[in-house]
């Protein structure tokens, strides 16, 4: 996808693919200042632990505690976060929805929830109720983004099926921004018993930040019980270009990231 939006632009610029586990991540990057880079991305699990090797980060990256786009420029390595712009962007496009003023229940509190909950606060939402398996990162988001959003409603919710089933029976959006989901045998994280039937006068919307597979369990319950799905494509693709602008302070070619990010999933669902 970055390539491809490279040679469109005539851009002398290639993206490569660092995989590195834990050691080895703290290791490379202990050395950042050896790294012959002119930007890169992260992804899970190190949004948040790259942040101390960065020597700025945007406002937005700040609040979000979370770096997913990082630049070298003036011998500074700045880092961003585009999940918010990608989330946002394709919330509206491909969801057609519009967080001011609704409801919402996001699954995890990672660095992509961090995201997506700093952009439904960012845009009004009225609520924002957030559940994990680990409550102690619920609260570390909460201390971070409540001051900074004093108006949306922010709430705790334990993983059992009695707190969840309230919560669903009045939110507008569900949010799968965990890892499960990813593999064939990741277990469910919420029950078609848990969720009201959809109607004509209401449809939830559930977006599921994984894109591939491109129909993950999360999904096929929300369209189940009569709800509207959409994956992480589209965030995907607008992160990307996002990062892209970021990176070469040109104006992405969208369309052709969209046809070659497309053509890949098909070849490697």
């Amino acid at each position: 996808m970055q390539e491809a939006a490279f040679a469109a632009l005539g851009l002398k610029a290639f993206y490569l693919v660092l995989e590195l586990d834990r050691p080895h991540f703290h290791k490379v990057f202990g050395n950042i200042e050896r790294l012959r880079l002119g930007g890169f991305n992260v992804t899970v699990p190190y949004k948040e632990e790259v942040i101390p090797y960065l020597d700025r980060l945007t406002p937005r990256a700040r609040g979000i505690g979370a770096v997913n786009t990082v630049l070298y420029q003036g011998r500074k390595w700045i880092g961003t976060n585009t999940d918010v712009d990608g989330f946002l962007l394709s919330l509206e496009r491909d969801g057609k929805f519009r967080p001011r003023g609704k409801k919402t229940l996001i699954f995890g509190a990672g660095g992509g929830a961090r995201a997506v909950a700093y952009g439904l606060a960012d845009e009004g939402a009225r609520s924002i109720a957030i559940t994990d398996i680990y409550p102690e990162k619920v609260g570390k988001l909460f201390k971070d983004l409540k001051p900074l959003f004093p108006k949306t409603e922010w709430i705790t919710v334990a993983q059992n099926e009695e707190e969840l089933k309230t919560v669903l029976r009045d939110v507008d959006l569900v949010v799968n921004a965990t890892a499960m989901g990813l593999k064939p045998d990741d277990p469910v994280i919420i029950r078609a018993s848990w969720i009201p039937q959809g109607s004509a006068k209401r449809r939830m919307l559930f977006y599921d930040l994984i894109y591939r597979p491109s129909v993950t369990p999360f999904l096929k319950v929300a369209r189940r019980r009569g709800h509207r799905a959409v994956n992480g494509l589209g965030m995907l693709l607008y992160q990307g270009a996002k990062a892209f602008e970021f990176w070469t302070q040109k104006k992405a070619p969208v369309p052709v990231m969209r046809r070659v990010l497309e053509n890949a999933l098909k070849s490697n669902p």
